[in-house]
């Protein structure tokens, strides 16, 4: 898997809204240059700005009443949940159903992968953070976040992401005894530290245990419903959650051994991140006073 190199993070407070280097375009040759623009210059800013469209209906199905996520499931013992990344883009939700009835649940509109300290380590956590470079065995992976096949998401952004399942209500049931497998795309949330790997043991957990940000919340509800491309959902994300600046994620490398490096993020990807950010900023504002009226009444 390519890595990044010489990642980590020393400035505290919230992120910059600054925008892009004028010679950004300039990093990429420029047959790539075309390609890239053709998918996310000449299309995808488009859409952005002109698709986006009011708030989205409820996703639960009609008829169904409450149907609980997968971690209210969990914890209420009517399945057991497993989370392995695949790499750093994507993972499998493994849910088995242990009660002796069939069980409709879905995906929460957004979660966090959070890894299990005691990974590999034998129960001795004195040995974490003692891995073998940056993606040593005994290091911490990122906690990681993705988002279910329901949410309001951004919204009417024209399934951008062209990803397999996305959209729908989200709902989906087990029959007793059974398991299912979904497979949803997923971002890094702590920048600088290595990227997770099938071996590392995940838990989902409530995306407010690892961040409050409701733009964040609002990015990874777009990201599973398939409405923004990954690496556009990966950029906003390290923005929102880690305070990188646009110019930082700019200057950000795939460090390869023999070819020369380049670029993580084209600079579409990062002028269509920061549109993503706007627009979550506008909605997790509009989503505010519904939030405290329903919590009043």
């Amino acid at each position: 898997m390519q890595r990044l190199q010489g990642i980590g993070l020393n400035r505290p407070g919230h992120p910059a809204s600054s925008g892009l280097p004028a010679t950004a375009d300039r990093r990429l040759p420029v047959s790539r240059r075309a390609a890239l623009g053709g998918a996310c210059g000449g299309l995808l800013l488009p859409a952005l700005l002109g698709r986006w469209g009011a708030a989205a209906e409820p996703t639960s199905p009609a008829g169904r009443g409450h149907v609980p996520d997968i971690i209210e499931a969990r914890d209420d013992g009517l399945v057991e949940v497993r989370y392995i990344h695949n790499d750093s883009r994507s993972a499998q939700v493994i849910v088995t159903n242990v009660s002796h009835r069939p069980v409709t649940i879905r995906l929460p509109d957004a979660f966090a992968g959070v890894p299990v300290l005691a990974q590999m380590l034998g129960g001795n956590n004195q040995q974490a953070g003692a891995g073998f470079g940056a993606g040593g065995i005994g290091a911490q992976p990122q906690t990681t976040g993705a988002g279910g096949l329901g949410g309001q998401g951004m919204n009417g952004m024209g399934q951008m992401g062209g990803f397999p399942g996305g959209g729908g209500g989200g709902a989906f049931s087990i029959p007793p005894e059974r398991r299912r497998v979904i497979r949803v795309r997923s971002v890094c949330l702590e920048h600088g530290k290595p990227d997770p790997r099938p071996q590392h043991r995940y838990t989902i957990e409530r995306l407010e245990s690892f961040s409050s940000d409701a733009r964040l919340a609002i990015v990874l509800e777009a990201l599973g419903k398939g409405e923004i491309p990954q690496k556009v959902a990966q950029a906003a994300a390290w923005h929102l959650a880690n305070g990188l600046t646009w110019q930082r994620l700019a200057a950000e490398k795939i460090d390869h051994v023999v070819d020369p490096d380049e670029p993580y993020f084209s600079p579409q990807e990062l002028r269509a991140a920061a549109m993503v950010v706007d627009r979550a900023t506008t909605l997790a504002a509009d989503r505010q006073p519904a939030a405290s009226s329903g919590s009043g009444s």
